[in-house]
């Protein structure tokens, strides 16, 4: 018999097989989705209110549904909701023994249970797995053994305390504040307050909740998998649940079918278990990211029998390899993502809540937004760690549409306490988290906190504390990230890479730029021209962006009419940063200009974000492999506001999406600065292949009329690697009547990619009058034409929907034609109207 290696996890050495279930699978048989919620009447504090609510919910949504309080999101009405934070409130559920089918080995279930709450039975305190009532961690599943407890008519009390009151508690327990209070309770960050979102501390049920008998096998996954020879050999983790007593026989099977000379052999008698199995053949395919290859996936089920009772459990999964390299080079380190061997550049965004109540995304909400993600070529989502881990649909998708996921444990922005009962929470809450995600083979990292260091070494939060508070806040922000969670994620990450936080470097340090990743906040925070990209391009840039306002349709869901104008404390309320309309105004007056009604507004500000952050994206894939990775921030909305996302609440897609989307194309025309007179021209392939190709490049008036033209000959391009094709001469004086238009041709003429290219600011260009011309083929086809370029083209439809293409430029004389996809089924004829950019 063979003693797994269990040392021997390399990345280089072995591949891991993810096959995992979550951990302490109990199996349902009695949901509890109606509850009764007791709070103070919103009408009258001073006396109680009690409706019926359902689970998943919480106090906000609750009183919405029931119409006691005013929708958070409408106007101001945020402001006049924050007592809600400082109130107690209980959920109760009842429940009769004979609903139970199941009376031995059971277990109630919550999850999600957000904010600080104590869980009584039949008014008895009722212990979970810390023997504890207490529940004060929205990111872990609390489970309650119910043997013995339960009577004919059973009760069920979760008494949440004030939000407020246990944060206010917990400060005064240190000579000291932290820089952030939300930091003392573990619930989402986000929920009191950010530049984006709302200030709405809320607590309930926000997950699962039910009466279930809990499983004999607490956790399998298969964590490592390796060749001899012509064999593979496949290490096995199973984890018994510790109140049962006696083995069994477990089998599994891949794709239906069983795994070849599958034999279990359990080597010692603790519930933690170890087997293997050879096979004599490699029964499966590698999942690959988007744009490189299939995202393949399995169905894996594995049943357990112990002469007593049989078990079966089903999930999917995919196969593949990770690797975080970072190499030291002559201009510092290296950071890309390796996938099967093979290198990717990563093309994404990053990623916060698409709800502020999460509870409420439903799958087709989430299938929305992450198709969207695939149709734009991006394959890598950073999940941010002051949002949530998202729910189990979210990866699933992520796996089905090969989109990488970049996860953060939740810390953001602040230091957090190093007490030994909060430490042991967030123990075990990152255990539980990485054990339920490893069977996903889109998780390709996992990463300490967002800024908590960048914050701890330049946000200036040193001076206030003594040397001896700052020598323990560091040693227990060191031990939380460096230590803790990364042997959590060695232990339990299946191989997964792990960064204790990102950015290694804040955005002021010239080390941003030359290992590690990089949050670069010039452009915006520093108020610094969209130029600075062309400067300041690192190893691996994980955020960044620029603002826009969301489309006056969205505005309207949230503005009253009297309030749709520039300044109005309603539509302030919904740019939550302190100096974002100064900076958009900034950005708008030296590319482009201000606009005074905000329907207009609202849509330059798209141009201006779109503009700026196109700049970004092309110059970080022309400098590949230099830099190997671009995640901008950020991809979507909590609510109706002005943020930094490329598509809004109700998911409609800004202009900043549409260029995401062309920039992410597998094949790109990228150019560096005008330089004495010549334009440097290169190419960027992300395809697996090497490319021949050559470029055509045609000097354009405004108009149309052809100044010159010439085509360049064939070169080949590596991919993952930028090609300098040819640095075009430009004589002309008056560059604003002028455009450039360059073609990627292959071998056989076909069209590989295209880029306008402009020698001034949109604002600057001498753009006409004339008209677009908009045909409606169809009811999903339109057709936009005119006489003149016309810059920033938006099309509209009388029908909710999104066109495959949007705010483009359109050529003189070249009519372009654009689907549309209609979010609901068509009733009538869909009507096309197209606006182009006008400077006044």
């Amino acid at each position: 018999m063979r003693t797994p290696r269990l040392a021997n996890r390399q990345i280089s050495l072995l591949m891991f097989l993810l096959l995992t279930v979550c951990t302490a699978i109990a199996q349902p048989s009695l949901p509890l989705t109606q509850w009764r919620l007791s709070c103070p009447d919103p009408s009258d504090r001073s006396f109680s209110t009690s409706i019926v609510v359902s689970v998943p919910g919480c106090l906000h949504t609750d009183l919405l549904d029931h119409g006691l309080i005013p929708d958070p999101f409408y106007g101001t009405n945020e402001e006049t909701l924050q007592w809600l934070s400082h109130v107690p409130c209980t959920y109760t559920c009842d429940f009769w023994r004979d609903e139970l089918p199941d009376k031995k080995n059971i277990e109630l279930v919550l999850a999600g249970v957000t904010g600080y709450a104590e869980i009584f039975l039949n008014g008895q305190p009722l212990f979970h797995q810390d023997n504890t009532n207490i529940m004060d961690n929205a990111y872990r599943t609390w489970r309650f053994p119910l043997d013995k407890k339960i009577r004919t008519y059973n009760l069920i009390e979760v008494r949440f305390a004030p939000a407020q009151q246990i944060i206010d508690q917990r400060k005064a327990s240190v000579p000291y504040a932290l820089p952030e209070e939300r930091a003392w309770l573990r619930m989402p960050p986000y929920q009191s307050g950010w530049d984006w979102g709302p200030k709405l501390t809320t607590c309930g049920i926000t997950g699962k909740a039910y009466i279930g008998q809990s499983a004999m096998v607490d956790n399998f996954s298969s964590f490592t998998f390796e060749q001899e020879g012509d064999q593979t050999l496949l290490y096995y983790d199973i984890t018994f649940n510790k109140s049962k007593k006696g083995g069994g026989h477990c089998s599994i099977k891949l794709d239906d079918s069983p795994l070849n000379n599958f034999h279990v052999e359990l080597f010692n008698s603790e519930s933690h278990q170890y087997v293997f199995a050879h096979l004599t053949e490699s029964p499966y395919t590698l999942w690959q990211p988007n744009g490189t290859g299939t995202p393949a996936l399995h169905d894996v089920a594995i049943t357990f029998e112990n002469g007593k009772k049989n078990e079966a459990l089903h999930m999917r999964t995919g196969f593949r390899t990770v690797e975080l390299r970072q190499t030291k080079d002559s201009k510092g380190q290296s950071f890309e993502f390796v996938i099967n061997g093979k290198a990717v550049f990563a093309k994404g965004v990053n990623w916060i809540p698409a709800d502020f109540f999460p509870h409420k995304m439903t799958e087709e909400r989430y299938r929305e937004l992450l198709q969207a993600c695939k149709d734009a070529n991006i394959n890598m989502i950073r999940v941010w760690g002051g949002g949530i881990y998202e729910p189990d649909i979210f990866y699933d998708l992520c796996d089905e549409m090969g989109i990488m996921v970049w996860q953060d444990f939740m810390f953001a922005g602040t230091l957090y306490p190093g007490d030994e009962s909060f430490i042991e929470n967030v123990k075990k809450e990152a255990i539980e988290q990485v054990m339920r995600l490893r069977r996903h083979p889109c998780i390709v990292l996992w990463c300490g906190n967002n800024e908590v260091k960048n914050g701890w070494e330049d946000w200036g939060w040193q001076a206030n504390y003594t040397s001896e508070q700052r020598e323990q806040l560091d040693h227990d922000m060191r031990y939380l990230f460096d230590t803790l969670l990364a042997d959590v994620v060695k232990t339990y990450g299946a191989g997964v890479p792990y960064i204790p936080t990102s950015p290694l470097w804040g955005w002021g340090h010239p080390e941003c730029c030359t290992e590690g990743d990089s949050h670069y906040w010039g452009v915006w925070w520093g108020e610094l021209p969209f130029e600075m990209w062309y400067q300041k391009t690192g190893r691996f840039m994980s955020e960044y962006g620029f603002q826009s306002y969301p489309d006056l349709r969205t505005l309207q869901t949230v503005i009253p009419d009297t309030a749709l104008h520039l300044g109005s404390p309603e539509l302030n309320n919904h740019q939550k940063h302190a100096r974002g309309v100064q900076i958009i105004d900034k950005a708008m007056n030296q590319y482009f200009h201000r606009p005074d009604n905000l329907e207009d507004y609202a849509y330059v500000s798209q141009l201006v974000q779109a503009y700026g952050i196109g700049m970004a994206l092309e110059e970080h894939r022309r400098r590949a492999p230099y830099c190997m990775g671009t995640l901008v921030w950020q991809l979507n909305d909590c609510w109706p506001v002005a943020s930094w996302s490329g598509i809004d609440y109700y998911g409609r897609r800004k202009a900043l999406y549409y260029e995401m989307k062309r920039q992410f194309a597998p094949v790109i025309i990228a150019c560096d600065t005008l330089q004495d007179g010549k334009l440097p021209v290169y190419v960027v392939s992300d395809r697996n292949e090497k490319l021949s190709c050559q470029l055509k490049l045609t000097l354009f008036q405004l108009n149309g009329s052809i100044i010159s033209s010439q085509t360049t000959k064939n070169q080949e391009i590596t991919p993952l690697k930028s090609k300098h094709f040819i640095d075009f001469p430009i004589t002309r004086a008056n560059l604003s009547h002028y455009f450039l238009q360059i073609e990627c041709l292959d071998d056989n003429g076909n069209m590989l990619a295209r880029k306008v290219q402009f020698f001034c600011y949109p604002g600057q260009l001498g753009l006409s009058e004339a008209p677009i011309t908009v045909r409606r083929i169809d009811d999903t086809t339109v057709e936009v034409n005119s006489s003149a370029l016309q810059y920033g083209v938006e099309l509209s439809a009388n029908v909710d929907g999104y066109f495959d293409d949007n705010y483009f430029t359109l050529l003189p004389n070249m009519p372009k034609r654009i689907k549309f996809v209609p979010k609901e089924t068509i009733k009538g004829n869909v009507a096309f109207s197209a606006r182009a950019y006008r400077k006044p």
